[in-house]
């Protein structure tokens, strides 16, 4: 993995926020790669995809609560 501006990467830790219409998320202490020449964060394929799958699931479910729909069922707490 590299960085744009060919700067070297270092391991670390980050975090991850997202806000849309109907929620914020927010994820901490995420593994992740730094740029040390112009600190861009920067997470492996496999990280991303997971936010991803996340923030759809996340989507998926609130959109459920807007329209009325409950998102999960009370037998599952």
């Amino acid at each position: 993995m590299q960085c744009e501006c060919g700067g070297a990467l270092i391991d670390g830790k980050s975090s991850y926020r997202v806000s849309k219409k109907n929620f914020s998320f927010i994820i901490d202490n995420i593994p992740a790669f730094k740029c040390t020449r112009c600190d861009k964060v920067l997470f492996s394929e496999e990280t991303a995809d997971k936010i991803q799958q996340l923030v759809n699931r996340i989507e998926r479910d609130t959109r459920e609560i807007v329209t009325g729909r409950p998102s999960a069922n009370l037998y599952d707490y």
